[in-house]
């Protein structure tokens, strides 16, 4: 398959859509930024080697321009010298050097333009690894947020959860509401027939031990 096919290919890919439809985007952006690196790698390779080509067809259409410049006045020299045959000649391995010249440059036009077609792919890959990067954080963050979120939610609702303070107010409650009833027992129980009667048993015996006193003191 051409290099520039499965450049399409993967530059054709909605990104969003293969993230939408992945049951762990941060997994698939993984995996696509993978895929997006060897093939930045790959074109790379392939820019520096159709460079390299270009170069060498580069100096090759020079050096037959300059064979061929160089025959052309050899030619003339010949032919105001008066030797036809050697002027012939080198017109001869002019027309050949000028063939080969006209080939390498028709080869290097060629060159230039699949550099350029390759950088411009390169360009178009590392804009695409950069989006999914951006993308793959934007996804980390919000997955994060997420985490966070679920973990102070939790947080909440156990704070909202009765406390061990509150399980101990409950406790005091229930013993201030026993020690009430005790007393209440208690007060009720001092009302009883035979209390009041113990107690006015205690106070005849006061009175009587009062009149004595005040007789013995002479007030009575």
């Amino acid at each position: 398959m051409s290099i520039f096919v499965r450049i399409r290919d993967i530059l054709s890919a909605n990104i969003n859509a293969l993230l939408d439809n992945a049951e762990d985007p941060e997994k698939m952006a993984n995996e696509y930024l993978r895929q997006l690196h060897n093939q930045e790698y790959e074109v790379k390779t392939n820019v520096a080697a159709a460079m390299a080509d270009l170069a060498r067809l580069n100096r090759l259409e020079a050096q037959y321009l300059a064979e061929t410049e160089s025959w052309d006045r050899k030619a003339e020299a010949a032919l105001r010298a008066g030797d036809e045959a050697l002027a012939r000649a080198a017109l001869a391995r002019k027309v050949q050097a000028q063939k080969l010249y006209e080939q390498y440059r028709d080869q290097s036009d060629a060159q230039e333009k699949q550099v350029e077609q390759l950088e411009q792919a390169l360009v178009q890959l590392q804009t695409r690894v950069a989006e999914v990067q951006a993308k793959r954080d934007l996804i980390i963050a919000k997955k994060n947020r997420a985490q966070t979120q679920e973990s102070i939610q939790r947080t909440v609702r156990q704070a909202t959860r009765i406390s061990a303070m509150d399980k101990l107010d409950q406790l005091e409650s229930r013993v201030d509401e026993r020690l009430d009833r005790a007393e209440a027992m208690a007060k009720l129980e001092g009302d009883t027939l035979e209390n009041k009667f113990r107690n006015l048993e205690r106070e005849t015996a006061v009175d009587a031990e009062f009149e004595e006193l005040k007789r013995r003191l002479g007030q009575g």
